[in-house]
């Protein structure tokens, strides 16, 4: 019979507290399960699921772990298997705690699967946003400094007009002066001229 192949998952509220891979012992330890093993049929169905130790979980992960030769499952406590679940060749329906169990897992990924997706939605939402914050962003800062610059050279085209007229202001007011002076000039001396 080929063996079955088990994955390691972490252990739920209905997990068997204690480990069913420990060899039998006359001191059990009975909350030392840390993790699940659970193997599924090709259809899905579970196979087989049992609670392991850490200890146990090291074994199986090294290939230490004895497996049954007539159903291809994992011996509990290291010596014995429940064949009596199989019926013409395959295992009968779960027990209600492993359906249970099988059933929580199920569910527990679906969940999982739907978080998985609700945060993917979420980081493209969030993406989206972000590229368009920073389009906007580039836009704006391009606009604005498209607008400073139109502003600087609006500035400098007044300062250099009214440079040229107040240029101009002081050559009127010098032409201004100058004749005013002249005209002063003239009749302050107006009495040196000669009479012909």
């Amino acid at each position: 019979m080929k063996k079955l192949e088990y994955k390691i998952l972490e252990r739920t509220k209905s997990s068997v507290p204690y480990c069913n891979y420990c060899a039998i012992s006359d001191e059990p330890v009975l909350d030392n399960a840390t993790h699940e093993l659970v193997a599924y049929h090709e259809d899905s169905f579970t196979a087989d699921i049992g609670s392991i130790c850490a200890d146990c979980k090291k074994d199986f992960k090294n290939n230490n772990l004895s497996y049954c030769e007539l159903c291809g499952r994992l011996q509990r406590n290291r010596q014995g298997c429940y064949c009596s679940l199989l019926k013409d060749g395959k295992f009968r329906t779960l027990s209600t705690e492993e359906g249970t169990i099988e059933a929580h897992l199920a569910k527990e990924t679906k969940e999982l699967e739907k978080e998985l997706k609700t945060a993917k939605e979420e980081l493209n939402v969030e993406r989206e946003e972000i590229t368009k914050f920073h389009k906007k962003s580039k836009e704006w800062s391009k606009k604005q400094k498209q607008e400073l610059l139109d502003k600087i050279k609006s500035l400098e085209e007044k300062i250099n007009h009214l440079e040229e007229e107040n240029s101009k202001l002081k050559d009127q007011q010098n032409g201004q002066l100058t004749a005013q002076i002249e005209v002063k000039e003239t009749k302050r001396w107006s009495w040196l001229k000669v009479k012909k």
